[in-house]
């Protein structure tokens, strides 16, 4: 039976992000969300240039090149700024809009075939379900924050089309490089039209939570970038329906806190869907 790789790479993704949020929850407790990006940025930008400078930094589509480092850049400071505010499973169960998203805006700026099969929408509501019976009974009301949470799922959804149509063209160490140089410059921007000033050195006990977001970001964006080059968006984001069942994992083994019931059923439907997703043959 084949293995499709391109649903793999996004769980390995899904992973990492999970991680890196946990992490930025930490950081915004005393840094603002702009802070966060450009400190996230000087991580991973050099590591981002030293694998893109043994492939190739050759650019070709910087148009819309620029135009993901921008959706990419509300992206992070959508989510960035909701985390100071939402408990990690609102952030989570409202980022999960992400993958129908992509499946709705896929073929209108990719074409006909990045349509999703029937087959894929069954996945992507089992996975919607089983999220929602994971994060469900810890939901709180709505805010603001929720709505920052909702507008950076909705750029998150057109970078990941763009890293889909750039993937024809682009070195994927190049666009990776690309998006953490540039979002770290119009962070540093606008700490500096903000402020007034360049951001100060972030506190001693803050470097490893930060460490750990630049780490972790790097990861998740490699892996995205080479996923959406070898198979269809829709099918991609799909398996980021794996965060909220990451995140169970990373309370059992960090704290030693067991899931209830609830999550344990959503955790079957995510794993089956995503089983299906990684071994189904149609396309």
């Amino acid at each position: 039976m084949k293995v499709r790789r391109g649903p793999l790479l996004m769980l390995a993704a899904t992973a990492a992000f999970t991680a890196m949020v946990g992490a930025v929850k930490v950081a915004r407790a005393e840094l603002g969300p702009l802070e966060v990006i450009v400190w996230r940025s000087a991580v991973s930008a050099p590591i981002a240039f030293f694998l893109a400078a043994r492939t190739g930094l050759a650019l070709h589509n910087r148009r819309l090149l620029a135009a993901r480092v921008f959706v990419g850049f509300l992206a992070m400071l959508g989510f960035f700024t909701a985390a100071k505010g939402l408990a990690l499973a609102d952030l989570t169960i409202i980022g999960r809009t992400q993958p129908i998203l992509v499946a709705l805006l896929a073929p209108v700026f990719l074409g006909a075939t990045e349509r999703s099969t029937s087959t894929l929408w069954l996945l992507l509501l089992a996975g919607m379900v089983g999220s929602a019976l994971i994060v469900g009974p810890q939901l709180q009301v709505g805010s603001t924050y929720g709505l920052w949470a909702l507008g950076a799922a909705t750029a998150s959804a057109l970078a990941h089309i763009a890293v889909r149509r750039l993937g024809a063209t682009e070195n994927p160490d190049a666009i990776v490089f690309a998006l953490q140089a540039g979002t770290g410059l119009i962070a540093t921007v606008g700490v500096l039209l903000i402020q007034g000033h360049l951001p100060g050195f972030p506190p001693t006990h803050l470097v490893l939570p930060l460490l750990l977001v630049g780490g972790c970001t790097m990861i998740g964006q490699l892996c995205i970038t080479h996923a959406y080059r070898i198979e269809k968006a829709s099918t991609v984001a799909a398996a980021s329906y794996a965060a909220p069942l990451f995140g169970v994992v990373g309370d059992l083994v960090v704290w030693g806190a067991l899931p209830s019931p609830w999550a344990m059923a959503g955790g079957v439907l995510i794993v089956g869907a995503g089983l299906a997703l990684v071994l189904r043959q149609d396309t």
